[in-house]
């Protein structure tokens, strides 16, 4: 059972960011800019989970040993803070999506009345 949950979680990374690329590539050939950023940005957010395993991990070892940071931030704002990127990443890249579906279906919808 140990050995399927990590190769269960890995494929469904892989599968999550297939779909991704499927999309990106989908909204390039129908020509709807708004899926296609929401999609680029999407992915770049699976892209940037990984890289900021390596990179929070100096930034907060040195605001712990640094403790004088001109934010005057604790160690705690600092994760909070840097945790709130991909998140914040995610919800860009979902308005941009919804605003673009609600555009295209209001011309839609006076292009068939």
């Amino acid at each position: 059972m140990k050995g399927i949950i990590p190769f269960l979680n890995l494929f469904i990374i892989g599968l999550f960011i297939c779909v991704l690329i499927l999309g990106l590539i989908q909204s390039k050939i129908h020509s709807f800019k708004a899926g296609f950023y929401a999609f680029l940005l999407l992915l770049f957010n699976q892209v940037y989970l990984y890289i900021a395993l390596f990179i929070i991990n100096p930034i907060i070892i040195n605001h712990v040993v640094n403790s004088s940071d001109p934010t005057g931030m604790t160690g705690g704002e600092v994760v909070s803070l840097l945790a709130l990127i991909p998140k914040t990443i995610e919800l860009i890249a979902i308005t941009i999506l919804v605003v673009g579906l609600y555009k295209m279906w209001v011309v839609k919808k006076q292009t068939s009345s």
